[in-house]
């Protein structure tokens, strides 16, 4: 876990899709989406863990490293200002 204030290299990051238990779309908010996840909004949520961040809880579901991704949502394809707050802080 990385230490607000102190250097932490990353070297390298691997991030996989599981594509067996999920379902994914690129049409997001589109009338053609039904129980699946916004790639590009998992994609960002999880750069957010290759860069350092963990999960926010309770009370953040409109921030992009909230705990849990929801259906057809693309609301995570871009950063709020706690997440921003976030990056700033390990950085």
């Amino acid at each position: 876990m990385p230490s607000p204030g102190i250097k932490n290299d990353l070297l390298e990051a691997d991030v996989r899709y599981n594509t067996n238990d999920h379902n994914f779309t690129n049409n997001g908010a589109s009338g053609s989406c039904s129980a699946q996840y916004d790639v590009r909004s998992v994609g960002t949520h999880e750069a957010g863990h290759v860069f350092g961040m963990g999960h926010v809880g309770s009370g953040h579901d409109n921030l992009t490293m909230y705990t849990k991704s929801f259906y057809c949502d693309t609301r995570a394809r871009t950063l709020g200002k706690g997440d921003v707050l976030g990056l700033r802080s390990i950085y």
